[in-house]
C-alpha cells in the first residue's frame, strides 16, 4: 500500500482500478454469502475506513451451522437485545472485523448459549 500526500491531486485511474478490484472481490464475497443463505444464515455488512462490522442472522432452520461458526469467533461474548433475543458479539482477522450473530427465539437459553462460546464450563452434549 503506497501512502500518499494530501496534497496531490487523486488519479482517477487509480480510483477506477481499485473500484473495479472491489467490485471483483464483493462478486466472489457475494457467491460465499449465497451460499449462506441457502442454508438459512444472512450476513449484513457495513463497511468503514477502518473496520467491517458484520451481523450474522442464523434463522431457526440453520441452527445446526451455529455451534461451528461461534468457534470461529474470537473473544466471543454472549448477550441479549432488548427485545430478549440473544445475540453474541466478537470479532475476526485480527480485530478488524467485528461480528454480531443473532440467535433464534427459543433455540437456547442465555446458559447454553454460554457455554457454546466457552464462556462457562459445562456438557455441551446435550445442546444439540
Amino acid at each position: 500500500m503506497t501512502i500518499m500526500p494530501s496534497d496531490l491531486p487523486v488519479s482517477s485511474t487509480g480510483v477506477a482500478a481499485e473500484l473495479k478490484d472491489g467490485i471483483g472481490e464483493a462478486f466472489l464475497l457475494f457467491e460465499s454469502v449465497k451460499q449462506l443463505s441457502r442454508l438459512g444464515v444472512s450476513v449484513e455488512f457495513t463497511v468503514s475506513p477502518t473496520q467491517i462490522l458484520a451481523t450474522i442472522t442464523v434463522q431457526s432452520g440453520a441452527v445446526r451451522v451455529l455451534p461451528a461458526l461461534l468457534e470461529t469467533i474470537d473473544d466471543a461474548r454472549p448477550g441479549s437485545l432488548p427485545t430478549g433475543q440473544l445475540v453474541v458479539k466478537g470479532s475476526m482477522c485480527a480485530r478488524t472485523v467485528k461480528l454480531t450473530v443473532l440467535i433464534p427465539f427459543g433455540w437456547v437459553s442465555s446458559e447454553e448459549l454460554a457455554v457454546l462460546t466457552g464462556t462457562a464450563i459445562a456438557d455441551p452434549s446435550d445442546l444439540l
